[in-house]
């Protein structure tokens, strides 16, 4: 876990791997100097040892305001850390229509011409039947890869969607918190 999954409360995703897939693309993505992410990491620190988290929005405001931090710089970072996230997903939505293409459609098209295949050995006597067996177990072996590639993606869908809202929904609260507090 990244020390800046620390700052997000990421814990209480069921599937890790995509809150910290969101963390490195934030750490990836990290702008010199002392913005949103830095603030964020100073505040979780000072909550770490007891500090109410209003306290601690204003102690690490004043931290960073020591070097250059101001309240619409926090606020502009903040929101380009959300934007980085949105890329994230956008990148994940495209990654998974490819995964979708190359093993939903694939197999489907596969299914299809197996299934003429069948037909045509179905017109043949005994000596075609055990090519229709054969067929027949491709078709479930490709069905079942068809549903085991669906459920997969909606899972994967579910678990960034719920690490992206998670994520999303504190920075939103930090720039609630920041504007009500420092504003």
């Amino acid at each position: 876990m990244s020390k800046l999954a620390n700052a997000f409360d990421t814990m209480a995703q069921d599937d890790e791997r995509f809150a910290n897939v969101l963390m490195k693309a934030l750490e990836d993505k990290n702008l010199e100097g002392f913005d949103y992410l830095e603030f964020k990491q100073s505040v979780a620190k000072l909550q770490e040892i007891g500090m109410d988290h209003d306290t601690a929005l204003r102690s690490a405001f004043a931290t960073g305001s020591t070097v250059g931090l101001t309240l619409e710089k926090l606020v502009k970072t903040a929101r380009y850390y959300t934007d980085v996230l949105q890329d994230e997903k956008s990148k994940f939505m495209n990654s998974m229509e490819k995964h979708l293409m190359s093993n939903v459609e694939g197999k489907a098209k596969q299914t299809g011409e197996l299934k003429k295949k069948i037909a045509n050995y179905e017109a043949k006597i005994e000596q075609l039947r055990a090519e229709v067996e054969k067929a027949k177990a491709k078709i479930a072996e490709s069905t079942n890869l068809i549903n085991t590639a669906k459920e997969k993606a909606a899972t994967n869908q579910k678990g960034f969607d719920d690490a992206l809202e998670v994520i999303t929904s504190v920075i939103k609260q930090d720039v609630a918190d920041i504007t009500r507090v420092l504003g």
